[in-house]
């Protein structure tokens, strides 16, 4: 597996991430093109993928699916440009839990 970052969110998210230095982003628009996006980055054996949490939430199903019962890819939601959902039920535990196999204590 490669140590290659990749981001699939909105155009500005895209943009965003590409001034800060990462070179694969790709700009999509409905969740179909972000699952066929993320299915190529999965192939590409791609480390870490960032999707915005819209796109986390729209396939919820498939994400879960990708990642259930491996480390990597490690697929990081983040809150897009108008901030974070309000769905959240803390990630970064979950993340933790799943990677390193253990869950952290409050």
């Amino acid at each position: 597996m490669s140590t290659q970052i990749a981001v699939v969110a909105d155009s500005d998210t895209v943009t965003g991430f590409r001034l800060a230095g990462i070179k694969e982003g790709h700009a999509v628009e409905t969740p179909e093109e972000a699952e066929k996006i993320i299915r190529d980055l999965i192939k590409k054996e791609v480390s870490i993928i960032i999707v915005t949490e819209k796109i986390g939430d729209e396939l919820r199903e498939f994400i879960d699916e990708a990642t259930g019962s491996r480390a990597l890819p490690i697929i990081i939601e983040i809150p897009d440009k108008y901030g974070p959902s309000e769905e959240r039920v803390e990630p970064l535990r979950e993340l933790i839990k799943r990677v390193i196999g253990i869950e952290l204590v409050k």
